[in-house]
């Protein structure tokens, strides 16, 4: 696991942070995981104005992403999600990114792109966690955006810890 820096006020000075460390204190404590879960994911898509957020797992070769959680906007179903998303316009970029130290990717879905039809956003960024599921599928949150999102010192590190709470949690959900 992560340690958190010294200056703890970094994580709890921008709302990114707070929801996704709220989230992680709310899954490693509420009996009811998937209730902690979707509660965290409404709060970052608040915090990041995001379109849509789904926790998942992304497949080795960064072709596709398989969906557990999501929450979206408007009258969107938010829950469990067996949703499967094409990455094949942009499967190189996470496969670079899968090798990569960097824990998040934000990759830009041009409206022109057959990709666009499945995400209708302009930016989805992706945050790894450290949980490999079935030895080849890492745990993901996919986050689409209308446009840029400029994460604060600290985001990254504490939506890297929420995943690694539910990914720790994960196998006490029961299908």
């Amino acid at each position: 696991m992560f340690d958190l820096p010294s200056d703890g006020d970094a994580y709890m000075a921008n709302p990114v942070s707070e929801a996704a460390l709220t989230g992680a204190s709310l899954i490693r404590h509420l009996d009811d995981v998937r209730f902690a879960s979707l509660r965290a994911l409404r709060q970052l898509l608040r915090a990041l104005d995001a379109e849509r957020i789904a926790i998942g797992f992304v497949a080795p070769k960064g072709e596709s992403i398989r969906e557990e959680l999501v929450w979206a906007r408007g009258f969107a179903r938010c829950g469990e999600s067996e949703r499967v998303l094409c990455c094949a316009g942009f499967a190189h970029q996470v496969r670079d990114w899968l090798s990569a130290k960097n824990a998040v990717v934000s990759i830009d879905i041009d409206v022109e792109s057959s990709t666009w039809h499945e995400l209708p956003c302009d930016r989805l960024l992706l945050v790894r966690g450290e949980l490999i599921a079935d030895g080849r599928e890492r745990l993901v949150l996919a986050v689409q955006l209308r446009g840029e999102v400029d994460l604060a010192d600290g985001a990254c590190h504490a939506l890297t810890l929420f995943l690694n709470e539910y990914g720790s949690r994960r196998s006490l959900i029961k299908p």
